[in-house]
């Protein structure tokens, strides 16, 4: 199973710089958003294309959690956002597993192998299972007022990420931030604490190799 323990561990605080094929890159930390999880039911992909739209198996206690992208910046390359995490609790993960869907199973991978969602649209996101629904419903016109505001809104954000409120009165939401290499498929994982309680969920944008 591919799993880059140097990169998912940048969220423990432990580096601010690590060594790149590009040369040293520079990691900024950055809170995205706050997400409302109103089922604890997870579904991570891109906010437009929208292919991969049913949670993880893991579920968690329905809030409002932070969102973190971690950017990184080498001398002549532009940023690049190289993780995005879900924080549940401030415990440093101790073990980490491949967040995969319900009947999914990682056993039999090679070191190189992996399950994720795909990118086109050069985005990712975090979302409660009940905002799917909602968009899953969107006629035409409505579907095309919110990805006008899903890029819209990551344009003008200096860090391009957007939270983007889809029910006013329940405060659903999506935390949206570009994804590494803009288009590709990428890797979610769970990271467990010493108590193996889980305390994040990163997308890995593979912009560091392994």
């Amino acid at each position: 199973m591919y799993i880059n323990l140097d990169v998912l561990n940048i969220t423990n605080g432990n580096t601010s710089m690590i060594d790149t094929e590009f040369g040293r890159m520079n990691i900024e930390k950055i809170e995205a958003g706050k997400v409302k999880l109103a089922t604890g039911k997870i579904i991570a992909t891109d906010p437009i294309l929208m292919y991969d739209d049913e949670s993880y198996s893991v579920h968690v206690k329905p809030g409002e959690y932070p969102v973190y992208i971690y950017v990184g910046k080498t001398e002549n390359r532009k940023k690049q956002t190289v993780l995005a995490e879900i924080r549940f609790n401030e415990n440093d993960p101790v073990k980490w597993e491949m967040a995969l869907l319900a009947g999914e199973s990682s056993k039999g991978f090679g070191h190189d192998e992996f399950m994720g969602y795909e990118v086109e649209n050069g985005l990712g996101c975090f979302m409660d299972e009940s905002v799917m629904e909602v968009l899953d419903v969107m006629d035409e016109e409505e579907l095309e007022e919110y990805e006008n505001n899903v890029r819209n809104s990551v344009k003008i954000s200096e860090c391009s990420c957007a939270d983007i409120v889809i029910d006013n009165k329940k405060g659903s939401n999506i935390i949206i931030f570009a994804s590494g290499w803009n288009e590709g498929t990428f890797p979610t994982y769970y990271g467990f604490d010493s108590k193996n309680k889980l305390s994040r969920l990163v997308t890995d944008f593979m912009v560091i190799e392994a």
